[in-house]
């Protein structure tokens, strides 16, 4: 998918494009040779404002020093305003800088209590064995409650070689739950059956799963990981904190996504914002390139743009384990919320899925 840096950049830039009405807001643009997280520029009667914005997803509260080398970046540039973004706040030097110069702060964090399903993206609703045909669709979220979260599965083969599983997790779950053992189990079943208690809140631990004796496993595919002789597994185990999803429907919980709270640090103002209200991608689709939409993470690939509505190629989502492909279309001014695909090794995937998608359409058209 993209980093968490660069993830809690296209937030913030998408903050500004959805609450500054016919702004124009990029992302990390260069400006005569320097970088700039975010850009925003807007006209206002004659006059035309620049406004810089620098986002830092740090631990730690941002320094005095670091608003200063930001000042000077911004006047470089004749910023007619600079905007300062952490998600972990300020120390109270910088405080004073940004009031001495000018300079707007903000913290953006994510409200985890404030769960939700995108109005803007498809989801895979199952009905849970037993529910009645007439009953509504019921989704209950728990309290935060501390489970062993696996965060890392690699394969060890007979032959020495080593591969890990994809960890975004619904990726994960899609290939635990298809990869077959010669013995008739899942590596998800596998999985299920090791011991992980007594993990702590925020502890790591790595556990090893012997295959007694080693056998051939069957990926659905060979995307991620080859057929070979599985010799064991090792878990990368995290103590987080999770909610239990209830009722009678199952949804991937990747789907869900918290709520944005985005404070001024000056005045206290806050703003709330869901993510399905920010436009992340920043500029509409292309044709022959590759999107995501991250909630629930979706591929897509834009076949076509003509006469204002977007030909899309879902290629790859992984949902309550399973692969969903589909072709739509959409009206273009929806694309601003596609983040384009930019990462090597992901489009070498996405090439190869979209040429086995249109394969497998192509076959059926002639059946």
């Amino acid at each position: 998918m993209i980093g968490e840096d660069e993830y809690l950049e296209r937030i913030v830039a998408g903050i500004q494009a959805a609450t500054t009405d016919g702004a124009d807001v990029t992302w990390n643009e260069i400006i005569d040779g320097r970088q700039f997280d975010a850009v925003v520029r807007f006209t206002l009667g004659t006059l035309q404002y620049l406004v810089l914005i620098e986002v830092k997803n740090r631990m730690r509260r941002a320094s005095a020093s670091e608003l200063e080398a930001f000042v000077t970046k911004t006047r470089d540039h004749q910023a007619n305003k600079a905007v300062f973004v952490t998600a972990a706040g300020f120390q109270s030097g910088a405080i004073k800088v940004a009031k001495r110069h000018g300079v707007d702060l903000f913290t953006v964090v994510f409200d985890e209590d404030d769960l939700h399903l995108s109005d803007k993206s498809s989801q895979l609703l199952l009905t849970k064995k037993g529910a009645k045909d007439d009953e509504s669709p019921v989704i209950e979220i728990g309290k935060p409650t501390l489970t062993a979260n696996i965060e890392d599965v690699v394969l060890k083969y007979a032959s020495g070689k080593s591969v890990k599983m994809p960890n975004e997790p619904s990726q994960m779950t899609y290939y635990a739950k298809k990869t077959k053992l010669e013995d008739g189990r899942v590596i998800d079943q596998v999985v299920q059956q090791a011991n992980f208690t007594g993990i702590e809140l925020g502890k790591e631990r790595i556990e090893k799963i012997p295959i007694v004796p080693a056998q051939r496993i069957y990926p659905p595919d060979n995307y991620f990981f080859p057929s070979g002789v599985l010799a064991s597994l090792w878990c990368t185990v995290v103590g987080r904190m999770g909610r239990p999803i209830r009722g009678n429907t199952l949804v991937d919980p990747g789907t869900f996504s918290s709520s944005i709270i985005y404070t001024n640090v000056l005045t206290g103002e806050v703003t709330r914002m869901t993510m399905d209200q920010l436009p992340l991608g920043g500029s509409r689709a292309e044709a022959g390139k590759f999107y995501f939409i991250p909630h629930p993470l979706i591929y897509f690939y834009c076949e076509a743009v003509y006469d204002g509505v977007v030909y899309w190629n879902l290629i790859e989502s992984f949902q309550n384990g399973e692969l969903l492909t589909a072709s739509t279309s959409q009206d273009i001014k929806y694309s601003v919320y596609y983040v384009p695909v930019t990462d090597k090794k992901t489009l070498k995937r996405l090439r190869k899925r979209l040429r086995d998608y249109k394969g497998r359409i192509s076959g059926r058209k002639k059946r």
